[in-house]
């Protein structure tokens, strides 16, 4: 597997798997997670998927490549890791380099740890690059917090959410309403199969915590099902949102407040 990482990233595992599978794999990506949360780790597995000869979207662990990966030594991954506070310009400089050189196997793969440190000459340097990938090149960003990334840089990757928090009963409930609403489910099929959800103010507030975290991650993610969507329509989504919790604050009964929201992502 690409990385067990529990059952809370075992949605994006399958993706990733996915796309190797499929050998859909794009230039660039970002995984995003917690500064606590071990991202080499993660941008290691998912590389082992991409380089491991058994081609099953995933790696067998057992292979020389997978030893390599696993053990920093596999001649065609670079790492770039920040400098003081930050990834410096002459780091992406390094990167440019070294990306052009052909590589030992089928492709080069430099994996920016800290990336939402990088200074501002970096990114602009490094948007050169993202712009124009020689080869089938890999570059794999690794951030805390992509918001502090150039848009045109988040623009050229696929970007995704790695989450280290348990998935609650209240995100599946979400993760399956949020389905219904995009197949097309009518109001009062999903207003149904809300049950409680609908009713009690208490589980109502979970589940509007739970859809908010689903739908703003797939504002950044660029799979099938979120192509679906329009950004616009996910970022009205999350305002519709917080205002069922407005009327929630403001001691509106939850029936009103929740059958509003479930109205407004049917309609």
């Amino acid at each position: 597997m690409i990385l067990d990482t529990g059952r809370e990233n075992s949605r994006l595992k399958e993706r990733l798997e996915r796309i190797v599978r499929e050998k859909r794999i794009s230039h660039a990506y970002i995984f995003e997670g917690p500064s606590d949360m071990d991202k080499e780790a993660f941008a290691r597995g998912f590389i082992k998927g991409v380089l491991c000869p058994k081609d099953l979207g995933e790696n067998c662990g057992m292979c020389s490549i997978c030893d390599k990966v696993d053990h920093g030594n596999h001649e065609d991954i670079t790492y770039f890791r920040k400098d003081g506070m930050s990834v410096k310009d002459a780091a992406i400089e390094s990167l440019q380099e070294k990306i052009k050189v052909r590589p030992i196997g089928e492709r080069n793969i430099m994996v920016i740890c800290d990336s939402d440190t990088m200074t501002p000459k970096a990114q602009n340097s490094l948007l050169k690059t993202l712009e124009e990938p020689p080869g089938d090149a890999l570059i794999v960003l690794l951030s805390d917090n992509m918001e502090n990334l150039a848009p045109t840089i988040l623009s050229r990757c696929v970007k995704f959410r790695i989450d280290v928090q348990p998935e609650t009963v209240e995100d599946e409930e979400a993760r399956r309403l949020i389905g219904m609403a995009l197949k097309g489910c009518r109001f009062h099929e999903i207003v149904r199969e809300a049950g409680d959800y609908v009713r009690d103010r208490e589980k109502a507030w979970l589940l509007l915590d739970s859809m908010e975290r689903i739908y703003r991650d797939l504002a950044v993610e660029n799979g099938a099902e979120v192509r679906s969507y329009k950004i616009e329509d996910i970022c009205g989504y999350v305002d519709h949102i917080e205002e069922a919790r407005l009327r929630l604050k403001r001691k509106m009964s939850a029936e009103y407040a929740m059958k509003e929201l479930l109205l407004a992502i049917t309609g």
